[in-house]
C-alpha cells in the first residue's frame, strides 16, 4: 500500500496549531549553532525545542507559584481580620 507523503507537512495542521509549531521553530533557532554539529541534526533540533518548551513551562509554573503564594498571603489577611472582626463583634455582644 502506498501512502502520499506531503513534504510540508505543517499545512495539514490546523491554522493556530502550524502558528504555535512556527513559534516553537522560531524560538528554537536560537540553539542552530548547537544542533548544526551534532551528528544528528533532526533530532538535536526536537532536543533543543523540548527545552525550549521546558523553559517557558517553568517561567509559567515559576509565576503560578508567585500568584499562589499572594493568594495564601491574602487568604491569611482576610482569616486574621474576620477573626479580629468576630473578636470585636462578641466583644460587643458581651458589653
Amino acid at each position: 500500500m502506498m501512502f502520499k507523503v506531503s513534504d510540508d507537512w505543517k499545512q495539514l495542521l490546523s491554522e493556530e496549531d502550524e502558528a504555535k509549531l512556527n513559534e516553537i521553530l522560531k524560538r528554537t533557532a536560537k540553539y542552530r549553532g548547537a544542533y548544526r554539529n551534532a551528528h544528528d541534526i533532526k533530532n538535536a533540533q526536537i532536543w533543543t525545542a523540548l527545552l525550549e518548551l521546558r523553559k517557558e513551562n517553568q517561567a509559567l509554573l515559576n509565576r503560578i507559584k508567585k500568584m499562589e503564594f499572594i493568594m495564601d498571603g491574602l487568604r491569611e489577611r482576610i482569616k486574621q481580620q474576620d477573626a479580629a472582626e468576630r473578636e470585636l463583634i462578641d466583644s460587643l455582644e458581651r458589653f
